[in-house]
């Protein structure tokens, strides 16, 4: 049986002809066995559909993404930093990537990274990579005194989140350096006069 078992494992247990379980103990009912011998092939039957799509999902490291993402051969999939098993509720980490297909999915923890690496084709074929039913876009303002760490917080809201983080100065600074009727007028009143922008065109530049 050793040798058996050694033969189908494939030169040093790589490129096995079959798949290979753990061995199962026989000194019990044949019903029971039966059940374990189940229970072992389950991945390979129940989610048989994605037997070679398994094969093209890898698990990568923390430390190994930033240098996939680096490659001008892989690339963030659609969902982008979002989780496709949840894009409504991303939790945004590099902690749980799986390199599929030439491309880079991030998941939100082990569970959902499983799930991913069992099917991973029904998460990816034929999906949304964002809602597309929402109308309205959540929005927030942080608000403070001088140095009170707003610029911190909405950094830290923007990478958990995936919100756009916009500073009133680099949004006035943007629309000084453009060349139209509009930023002639902001320049005009910023530069030369000193004055400040009133509310009213800050939101219209916003």
């Amino acid at each position: 049986m050793e040798s058996f078992v050694e033969g189908i494992k494939g030169e040093d247990g790589l490129n096995p002809k079959v798949v290979v379980v753990e061995p199962i103990n026989t000194d019990i009912s044949a019903e029971y066995v039966h059940i374990k011998i189940l229970d072992k092939i389950k991945n390979h039957m129940q989610h048989r559909t994605d037997l070679i799509e398994r094969e093209q999902a890898q698990i990568l490291k923390a430390s190994e993404v930033k240098n996939f993402e680096a490659s001008y051969t892989y690339r963030h999939s659609k969902f982008g930093r979002s989780s496709p098993l949840s894009p409504f509720n991303p939790c945004k980490t590099k902690e749980f990537a799986v390199l599929y297909r030439e491309r880079i999915f991030f998941l939100s923890n082990k569970a959902e990274q499983t799930k991913f690496l069992l099917e991973p084709s029904k998460y990816t074929l034929d999906c949304e990579p964002v809602p597309t039913d929402i109308q309205q876009r959540p929005s927030a303002s942080v608000i403070g005194l001088p140095a009170s760490g707003k610029s911190t917080l909405a950094s830290i809201i923007s990478s958990k989140t995936g919100m756009v983080h916009l500073r009133p100065e680099e949004v006035i600074e943007f629309f000084i350096t453009k060349e139209s009727h509009f930023s002639e007028r902001l320049r005009q009143r910023v530069q030369i006069q000193g004055s400040e922008v009133d509310d009213t065109t800050l939101i219209d530049m916003l």
